[in-house]
């Protein structure tokens, strides 16, 4: 198969199942669920599984909506939820804690990162393929069969990944009060150079302000970097422009990579960045929802200004960056994965299964209850009750992390074409020529050990201005060597050339 007619097929594929998936969201229908319904089982016997996420604020009325929820799951599949939130900021740490100490725990909110690759080599997840095929009709007709083998580790599959817009172009989150004070046109903003040039504004004319902070990860570089390579799921080996002939490029060695840190050092010591930004766990959004800072680097996608303005409590304006693109990172970025040692696979995937089609129980866990954590203003569309906002509101969840979003409802403030500008978005956006591979870390997991350490111990320094990189990115560079960086390049490169062979 010829290259262009392989990403005919990606394209076809990504058009079918959105249709699938908006169709039960416009019809006000999900498709009907095929687990088999429990006949009042004997409450003493009735499983309850351990159901972990990420939390951004915490929730006063989980246990309201954790009972809502077990009405509907003991009814269709015999079994319980118990809702366990950990603070998003800390939240990779207490799970794999969770894991070491072997707490309850069946299902939780992957995330694809080097941790999440540390899960599989430790053998902490479950595989899920088998149990796909048998208790996951719901899920293989909304994500397709071929892309589930697309996102495949090895020989198995360890995450599945929540329908949502799979593709995203990069940006900068702005506060619109501040722009309009101080004359900054959003569309005059295209590089990074007028990035610059907009904080040195912000720096000048509000000196109790920070001008620029992480999203949610220690790195200013994040920002600066994303869409313009293909991270392929670590950053351990990218690929430029998303295409580069398919051959891999040590990120760390490149002098674009070096030109990057010596501007966010700049920023941190002009003011742009705070002191504290390689060890502060606030995120963006909540420095700028606080009075504290004026702008984040953000991932952007339709109906994000409507987002982010309702999550800070500020009208925030999304200023594009790079085109949208669509990787297999962007799609696996949030998933639900199943720990190996569930005492109940069978019940577990007949939960995950509800999420991408039961619309009652996936605004129950997204929104929380009518009336008491939102109103009603369509059928399609809710806000919060009179009093209630984002700061304040007893129940949240991410919802763009587990299930199928296009079954969800919308809030009042996003467009009412937003699932359908989501569609569009994916299936318009810049496909990576290495969309469908996932590298498999067990041949050289003793070094991605290794580089974890040399991480951890750099990259939050390095890539917030905190560390001088004339200084210390040799020493940084040399360590990733010593670690076997290029052992792992090597590795993942061998990988995709045979994935390639494969497919075209």
């Amino acid at each position: 198969m010829n290259v262009a007619m392989n990403r005919a097929l990606k394209l076809a594929l990504l058009t079918g199942m959105a249709v699938i998936a908006l169709s039960g969201c416009l019809n006000g229908n999900s498709a009907p669920s095929k687990a088999k319904e429990a006949s009042s089982p004997d409450p003493a016997t009735i499983p309850e599984l351990s159901f972990v996420f990420s939390q951004m604020q915490r929730s006063a009325d989980l246990l309201d909506v954790q009972e809502r929820m077990n009405r509907i799951l003991v009814d269709k599949i015999g079994a319980k939820i118990k809702l366990v939130p950990i603070p998003s900021d800390d939240y990779s740490q207490q799970l794999n804690l969770m894991m070491l100490k072997k707490e309850p725990l069946d299902l939780f909110v992957s995330i694809n990162s080097r941790e999440f690759k540390n899960m599989i080599i430790n053998e902490h997840i479950r595989p899920l393929r088998d149990l796909v095929e048998r208790y996951g009709p719901d899920i293989k007709q909304t994500i397709g069969d071929s892309m589930l083998d697309n996102l495949t580790i090895g020989s198995d599959l360890y995450a599945i990944p929540s329908m949502r817009d799979w593709a995203s172009s990069h940006g900068i989150m702005i506060r619109k009060d501040l722009a309009e004070k101080h004359g900054i046109a959003p569309a005059s903003i295209r590089t990074i150079d007028d990035v610059e040039r907009m904080l040195a504004i912000i720096k000048a004319h509000e000196p109790g302000l920070t001008p620029i902070a992480a999203f949610n990860t220690q790195s200013i570089y994040t920002g600066l970097s994303n869409g313009i390579y293909d991270a392929m799921e670590d950053r351990l080996g990218v690929l430029p422009d998303f295409d580069h002939d398919l051959q891999l490029v040590n990120l760390y060695e490149t002098e674009q990579y070096a030109e990057d840190l010596r501007r966010i050092r700049r920023w941190y010591l002009k003011g742009y960045v705070s002191e504290d930004a390689a060890v502060s766990e606030d995120t963006g959004r909540e420095l700028v929802r606080a009075g504290a800072a004026f702008a984040y680097f953000s991932s952007l996608k339709p109906g994000v200004e409507e987002q982010e303005s309702r999550l800070t409590g500020r009208p925030m304006i999304a200023v594009p960056l790079t085109e949208a693109t669509m990787t297999t990172s962007t799609i696996k970025v949030f998933g639900m994965s199943m720990t190996a040692r569930t005492p109940h696979p069978k019940k577990a995937m007949e939960l995950l299964n509800l999420l991408y089609a039961d619309r009652e129980l996936l605004n129950l866990l997204n929104y929380g209850i009518e009336g008491k954590h939102y109103v009603k203003s369509t059928d399609q569309s809710i806000a919060y009750p009179p009093g209630i906002n984002a700061s304040n509101v007893g129940y949240s969840f991410n919802n763009y992390e587990a299930g199928n979003q296009f079954i969800s409802y919308t809030w009042d403030s996003d467009s009412s074409e937003l699932w359908e500008r989501t569609v569009q978005f994916n299936q318009s956006a810049r496909q990576s020529r290495a969309l469908g591979f996932s590298f498999n870390p067990e041949p050289v997991k003793n070094e991605l050990s290794a580089i974890e350490a040399v991480l951890m111990k750099y990259v939050s320094g390095l890539e917030t201005g905190t560390l001088d990189p004339d200084v210390t990115l040799p020493e940084f560079r040399s360590a990733l060597r010593t670690a076997g960086i290029d052992r792992v390049i090597a590795e993942k490169q061998k990988q995709l050339n045979d994935w390639s062979r494969r497919n075209g």
